[in-house]
């Protein structure tokens, strides 16, 4: 193996162990299921957020109606906004380390660069053979 064939070699290789190691670090999706829950209007106003920044649930107490449309609308926004909020910190927090993603890229694109750097390498070395094959013999 050339020494730019081994180069090559180890760039996928470390790309590759990257890649394992971000996957690896993702904890499957029926495992772990992230809410995130927050309260307003002095705990009349409940929601639940699940993963992909979604409602799962609001509960509003017959309280909370008695205070006007408008105190209710910007309470439920807060509430929900809260929610959306925990459910980010929680996900951070329970997510284990993983890669940096800045490191991979930069691996990922020594790895194109190596591939372009060898395909046009091969493809000079076709191009000169085929030249040499059609010269007529003598």
């Amino acid at each position: 193996m050339t020494a730019d064939a081994a180069q090559f070699r180890q760039s996928m290789d470390d790309a590759l162990d990257a890649l394992r190691q971000l996957r690896a670090a993702r904890p499957a999706a029926e495992v772990v299921e992230t809410r995130g829950e927050a309260t307003a209007a002095d705990g009349l106003i409940a929601v639940v957020a699940s993963a992909g920044g979604r409602i799962e649930s609001i509960t509003v107490a017959p309280e909370a109606l008695r205070q006007g449309s408008g105190h209710l609308a910007d309470q439920v926004t807060i509430a929900v906004n809260a929610a959306l909020d925990d459910l980010q910190a929680r996900t951070v927090a329970e997510a284990p380390d993983a890669p940096n993603s800045a490191v991979l890229l930069e691996r990922l694109e020594g790895v194109q660069q190596q591939t372009v750097h060898q395909m046009q390498s091969f493809l000079s070395a076709l191009t000169s053979a085929q030249a040499r094959a059609a010269r007529p013999a003598g």
